[in-house]
């Protein structure tokens, strides 16, 4: 049985946070984070998207 793929996207830490462990995450800090929880994220204005917009690649 394998496990489904889980979408991830880039978020930038806005506020210092901390995990369910107590691990503390620093402001400016890029996570890959679930969907679900950057969307959480985003909504309280804790994070933002951190990739880059169509036609911004640096290739």
């Amino acid at each position: 049985m394998t496990e489904a793929k889980i979408k991830t996207v880039p978020l930038k830490m806005l506020y210092d946070s901390w995990t369910t462990d107590g691990e503390r995450i620093r402001a400016g800090t890029v996570l890959n984070l679930p969907l679900h929880t950057a969307k959480q994220l985003i909504a309280k204005g804790k994070a933002e998207r951190a990739d880059p917009l169509p036609g911004e690649w640096s290739w």
